[in-house]
């Protein structure tokens, strides 16, 4: 072809390009400003070869360590290798949404994935699908107060939604005033305008919202749906040029997804779905466990106790209300063998020891156990009597037998029982001379089955182990990763009482303990009498450091002592270990046991200067719900306003 005519073509393919670089896009399914990330030219497709575009939108696509992965994702991976495709995910451009969507109606043989299948795109594109639903919902801060009964109660707050997000012509047409709505150009903005008080909702995909709400280091928590503003799936879009037979052989792979079944017995589109979503891969699991009161017990026919509670708790928080049958109780042998063999099992509560640690994946920790070696008084055993002298009962692939071994037991005096009945017989009918447990299990277990556990005492402390669960280690790490974010906000997140849930439990079922630590009063008193005197010469650059959560404001030697401050009605100004808390009101909150302890920081600095105030609070270093005693003061800092200052420590058990 002649040079002449070359040049004219890319003339006539330049001119089609701006035109379409210049039409408006309907708004994104969920709005985001992806920045193009393809590196690749737009040039038209070879023949009978698709161009794929996408934009950052987890859980359906998005990066993750620099690889495009997500839902649609995995589901046209899966449906490329049906057709015989040549093509792989790896030719998948990330573009800014509008951009694909431009591209997508412009050019033959482009596909645009996800897309929510609108009434008003339908004649823009064919589609192949459906991938996946989605919910267009409002998020709101947790315990913020927001109740929204129906369309008439939206225009009382202000709004956040991404640029060009379907939700924002969803608000204007339930009536929402444009004045009320925000405009944001980055979806990360949204979460950090109703953390700052800025906006009182915002508008984003419901499974999208979740993981944008817990990026950077935020509570997953923290943010809860409270109105559903639509309803929708999302599909390919193929440009209408593309011949029916390419869309209808696409369509024909992809419904191959849904009938072809694995060995777990599910479709590859249910696997794929398991696998990012905690909630479809939770209601699919098996959790075992075994009589290990507090941590896991039979009451009133329903397993209960804490790690029961927790799981729960967290599955529920996950959008996922377990069956009873999904919780089983059992021999830990078959439960602990379960798990490491079958997928979509769990095991707990487990010890996390480096012997296991490559053959699960785990969340937790759920708490904390003392490992001892109890023994009958009553048997006259001498009171220093060397443990490798005695016949020891515990629980076959229990880390108490590890931890025996550890200690120089020989493995002939060590017996293994599977179940904690024969346990506890073996101790009754004097067949041996102790048991290896932890403590607390092992006292409720002698006087469930009918012996006094104060007859028992210490022969020598093994140890101390964290307890977690233990996931099948096929579990999909997305989903190991929610429930483990999860369970630390349950930790940290306080409710409306200014309780967390886990302290709740933790109390429900097992009460406050010491620290194994050391108390450290002589810090507490240091770090709050350095603060004062900062605060009453430079309040604004004090409490700027304090929330920098830095030395001094926080003992780099032990970090459970740091500083946080008050003003007088009780809000919070500074929190060196957590500065989210900051503005966070805490008049007549409590502690799990009622003690609205806040209130005694204040009637103690402001009546008497300063002063020790007691309560129970999590101790997240230990896993354990502990005795704190915090030391306050008052002081009028620089900017003539009067402040509570406090610092605290846990209470050790020597105290």
């Amino acid at each position: 072809m002649r040079k002449g005519t070359w040049i004219t073509i890319w003339i006539l393919l330049v001119a089609v390009l701006l035109v379409a670089g210049c039409t408006t896009a309907p708004p994104s399914p969920g709005g985001q400003q992806t920045p193009d990330t393809s590196g690749t030219p737009t040039v038209p497709p070879s023949s009978g070869r698709l161009v794929f575009l996408t934009e950052e939108y987890p859980p359906f696509n998005y990066h993750e360590n620099g690889v495009l992965t997500g839902i649609s994702v995995d589901l046209l991976n899966e449906t490329l290798q049906r057709l015989g495709s040549t093509q792989s995910i790896n030719e998948v451009q990330t573009l800014p949404w509008e951009s694909a969507y431009n591209r997508t109606l412009s050019e033959p043989n482009t596909v645009l994935f996800a897309t929510s299948r609108l009434s008003s795109r339908e004649p823009e594109f064919k589609w192949a699908g459906p991938i996946a639903p989605e919910r267009s919902v409002l998020f709101a801060l947790r315990g913020g107060n927001v109740t929204v009964s129906g369309p008439a109660d939206l225009a009382r707050f202000r709004i956040g939604v991404v640029r060009n997000d379907a939700a924002r012509q969803k608000l204007a047409d339930l009536g929402v005033p444009a004045d009320r709505i925000r405009i944001a150009e980055r979806q990360e903005e949204l979460p950090a305008w109703v953390d700052a008080g800025e906006v009182d909702l915002f508008a984003y995909g419901e499974a999208a919202g979740r993981m944008l709400a817990a990026q950077g280091n935020r509570s997953p928590l923290r943010f809860v749906p409270v109105y559903t503003l639509a309803e929708y799936e999302t599909w390919f879009a193929f440009n209408r040029q593309t011949p029916d037979e390419t869309v209808a052989r696409f369509q024909a792979a992809l419904d191959r997804l849904s009938v072809e079944r694995n060995a777990d017995n599910l479709t590859v589109r249910e696997e794929i779905l398991a696998r990012y979503s905690p909630a479809e891969a939770l209601s699919r699991m098996t959790f075992f466990t075994e009589e290990y009161p507090p941590f896991n017990t039979l009451v009133n026919g329903t397993i209960g106790g804490i790690a029961p509670e927790l799981l729960r708790t967290a599955s529920s928080a996950l959008n996922a209300t377990l069956r009873p049958d999904q919780v089983r109780l059992g021999t830990w042998s078959e439960g602990y063998n379960t798990a490491l063999t079958t997928n979509y099992s769990v095991v707990f509560s487990t010890a996390r020891t480096p012997e296991r640690e490559g053959l699960f994946r785990w969340a937790g920790p759920i708490g904390r156990f003392q490992y001892v070696i109890l023994a009958d008084r009553d048997r006259g055993l001498p009171a220093n009597v060397d443990p490798a002298a005695l016949r020891i009962v515990t629980i076959q692939d229990d880390v108490s037998g590890t931890l025996l071994r550890e200690q120089g037991i020989p493995k002939t005096a060590i017996r293994y029982e599977v179940d904690t009945v024969a346990m506890v017989e073996a101790v009754r009918n004097g067949s041996v001379d102790a048991l290896a447990y932890p403590l607390l299990p092992a006292r409720s277990l002698l006087e469930r089955y009918g012996l006094d556990p104060n007859r028992f005492g210490v022969v020598r402390t093994l140890g101390e182990q964290e307890m977690y669960f233990a996931f099948n280690r096929n579990t999909s790490p997305v989903v190991v990763d929610a429930f483990n974010r999860t369970l630390t906000a349950l930790k940290t997140e306080k409710d409306e009482r200014g309780v967390a849930p886990y302290e709740r439990i933790l109390y429900r079922n097992i009460g406050p303990e010491c620290s194994s630590a050391r108390s450290n009063t002589t810090g507490a008193v240091a770090v709050v009498d350095l603060t004062v005197e900062r605060l009453a010469a430079d309040t604004p650059a004090t409490l700027s450091e304090i929330n920098r959560g830095v030395a001094p404001f926080r003992d780099p030697s032990d970090p459970e002592v740091y500083a946080f401050v008050y003003d007088t009605n009780l809000t919070m100004v500074a929190h060196a270990a957590n500065p989210r808390l900051v503005g966070e009101n805490y008049r007549g909150k409590t502690d799990a046991a009622g003690t609205p302890f806040r209130d005694r920081f204040l009637a103690t600095a402001t009546s008497k200067g300063s002063g020790w105030v007691d309560y129970v609070y999590v101790n997240l270093a230990e896993s354990r719900l502990s005795w704190k005693t915090t030391y306050c003061r008052s002081v009028r800092g620089s900017d003539g306003r009067e402040y509570i200052v406090c610092a605290g420590t846990f209470k050790d058990c020597r105290a």
